[in-house]
């Protein structure tokens, strides 16, 4: 195919997020960490997905168009890393892209390519070789070798997936952590995996692409953050819509119904614009804003009666984190009137650790972690939520930290990101929060706490492998310092008694234990007892977390 059409293009886009969707598990199981956090494609797979709902919302076959939507769905649906990373591809793939309005010849596509090879390098503070960054940049220049010779797009595009290829096998000899393991960079094998289809896309008959888009790509939503549910007694409707129009002013629509509520979100472009705000008068939000375009996917919910309801379950400020569904998080009464100084919003999972984060002063409490990285939109609504000036963001996972970076450029909030990459270092960064401080002191003293607390994860490995002289089998119990494996046993208590010893030395003081959602509190107490016999001069405090996965999370102070 000489030029890929607008239709052609989008069928690509398509056909791509169903293949990856089909295939996510296969690159999950390249995770070379044995660690239940394969989450690689899943993430890729989320974050297309939310360009492809972007994407379905209009009837515009031009390029740059479809390639803008691209970009911002994938942008705001961003999970993890790797999801981020592929935003990125695509933002620097849409700039390519832009001056392009009937169809993309190869030398288009090539730039294309070259484009997002450049963005995602800039975007990564500290590019790897070795990983997808490579892969994408080999694609890149295999492409624009086809272009100079004066290839069509479909040449570019076979060129460009060689190139992938013939970086993806390379990987191993990279990193040798892949070589070791035996595998291919995961988040590599993920671009690929797009990459083909794009290519079936492109080239299937129409039967064929009728089967392969047969079955929609499905939006996985089990570990969806939460929603803005705030306790409000003025502004107590919850109220999004979607305006479908043209040449929408989102500045103008933003400015006026700023004075008509809180937790205002107005993102989009100047055809397709999502509408998000707390309101006492949802009725005069949707008269304003259905003057620029017909509104749809409106959505008005009475917060208030939903939190009188939630209120009245057993279970009070929160559902169930270890299914990943969406958590009920009632913000303190400072934030109900005049906005305070500075707001915290913190990402853990387990309903314990939330009530710990919420009682050390966290206003809003964002479900996520391990296997459940929430998407920078969830982020930015978390943000907005909180009637604050200014917002500290603990990401609590080192997957989940680009995230909170990228969603702190996308809010009109001062917003700060202290790089906690776990539980404990979450908790002690808080120890050093200050309210009456500015956001600036409070960053800097945050980040100097969180560096004085050791953390120790105990979980099980998903396969077999070697680390060091240790020789794991799957299933085995295994502990964790410092994110690296430490320990490996036969029970979640013995492995815990083992890797603390690792962790403990003569300037220890406190150890602290936080059980997870598998282990019954008596597994929890014998630890307890062992512990506190071992070391009578440190301070033994056991609580119950409720995160999934890991049998025990430990910091040592």
């Amino acid at each position: 195919m000489d030029v890929i059409t607008g239709l052609t293009f989008k069928n690509m886009l398509l056909a791509a997020a169903r293949h990856l969707d089909q295939q996510k598990d296969t690159v999950n199981a390249l995770n070379v960490f044995p660690v239940p956090d394969g989450d690689t494609g899943t993430n890729m797979s989320l974050t297309l997905n939310a360009a492809i709902k972007e994407l379905e919302m209009t009837g515009s076959v031009e390029v740059n168009r479809l390639a803008s939507l691209l970009a911002r769905g994938s942008l705001m649906g961003a999970r993890g890393n790797s999801g981020v990373i592929l935003s990125q591809f695509f933002r620097g793939f849409s700039d390519g892209l832009a001056h392009v309005q009937d169809g993309i010849t190869g030398e288009d596509l090539a730039h294309a390519f070259v484009t997002a090879s450049q963005t995602t390098y800039r975007a990564v503070m500290k590019p790897v070789e070795g990983t997808m960054l490579t892969v994408g940049r080999v694609a890149a220049e295999y492409a624009a070798a086809a272009s100079e010779a004066e290839a069509n797009a479909e040449g570019v595009l076979k060129a460009a997936l060689e190139g992938a290829r013939t970086a993806l096998a390379d990987t191993p000899n990279i990193l040798p952590v892949l070589k070791q393991a035996g595998v291919v960079d995961a988040g590599g094998q993920g671009l690929l995996v797009i990459f083909e289809g794009f290519l079936a896309g492109l080239t299937a008959t129409p039967e064929e692409l009728e089967q392969l888009l047969a079955q929609q790509v499905a939006v996985q939503t089990a570990q969806a953050a939460p929603q803005l549910d705030e306790v409000v007694s003025v502004n107590k409707y919850c109220t999004e819509f979607i305006i479908l129009g043209t040449g929408i002013d989102t500045q103008h629509v933003r400015r006026e119904l700023e004075p008509q509520g809180e937790s205002l979100i107005v993102v989009g472009d100047l055809d397709v614009v999502k509408v998000h705000i707390h309101t006492a008068h949802p009725g005069q939000v949707l008269e304003f804003c259905g003057q620029f375009g017909d509104l749809t996917e409106i959505a008005i919910d009475n917060m208030k009666l939903q939190n009188q309801e939630f209120a009245s379950h057993e279970e009070n400020h929160h559902l169930d984190f270890s299914t990943g569904t969406n958590v009920v998080d009632f913000p303190t009464d400072q934030v109900r009137g005049n906005p305070k100084p500075i707001g915290v919003v913190s990402v853990v999972s387990g309903d314990g650790l939330a009530e710990i984060f919420r009682s050390l002063g966290v206003d809003y409490v964002v479900a996520g972690g391990q296997t459940m990285n929430p998407s920078t939109e969830d982020l930015v609504k978390a943000v907005n939520s909180v009637n604050a000036e200014s917002v500290i963001i603990l990401p609590n996972n080192k997957n989940v930290i680009f995230s909170a970076q990228q969603a702190k450029e996308l809010t009109e909030k001062q917003v700060g990101v202290v790089p906690t990459r776990s539980v404990p270092q979450g908790i002690s960064a808080l120890m050093y929060f200050v309210a009456e401080d500015s956001l600036e002191d409070n960053l800097a003293a945050m980040e100097e706490g969180m560096r004085e607390v050791k953390t120790g994860e105990v979980t099980y490995a998903v396969r077999s492998t070697v680390a060091g002289d240790l020789h794991i089998e799957e299933r085995d119990i295994i502990g964790l310092a410092e994110g690296k494996i430490a320990v490996v046993g036969a029970t979640p208590t013995g492995v815990a008694q083992d890797l603390i010893r690792k962790m403990v030395d003569e300037d220890s003081s406190v150890i602290s234990i936080y059980y997870g959602a598998d282990l019954e509190p008596e597994a929890a107490d014998e630890l307890d007892e062992l512990i506190s016999a071992e070391y009578p001069d440190c301070e033994v405090e056991v609580h119950s977390g409720g995160q999934p996965l890991y049998y025990y999370i430990v910091s040592v102070e």
